[in-house]
């Protein structure tokens, strides 16, 4: 089975890194909060290789919240919500708060502003 064949929940993980990247993540952003490096994330864009275990659970993670945030915001207004600092997380900026691994903090506070809490 080849890198692009291998698919998660019915979207190869190249479509999931285009996806989180159409939202305005780059790919040394996204590395830092899957805990991968840059040049592994280009790997898995161009489907030479793809993640796996923890790595790949963060990036759906990661997928999930920008697709949640855009039922409120444009990509533009996602990567402006990712980068900005957030009272409802401590003034603590997103995109900070998932490199450090506080993944389901940002999960719950992405669902809350979409509507789906």
């Amino acid at each position: 089975m080849t890198a692009a064949s291998n698919e998660h929940g019915g979207l190869t993980f190249l479509r999931v890194i285009e996806d989180v990247s159409d939202a305005g993540i780059t790919q040394v952003e996204l590395g830092k909060a899957v805990g991968a490096s840059a040049r592994t994330i280009g790997n898995w864009a161009s489907g030479s290789t793809i993640p796996g275990g923890v790595k790949a659970r963060r990036l759906l993670d990661i997928q999930y919240i920008v697709r949640e945030l855009r039922h409120a915001y444009t990509d533009e207004g996602v990567r402006i919500w990712l980068n900005a600092r957030n009272r409802n997380l401590n003034r603590e900026r997103p995109l900070d708060l998932l490199i450090s691994g506080q993944f389901d903090l940002v999960m719950a506070e992405a669902e809350r502003v979409s509507g789906g809490m």
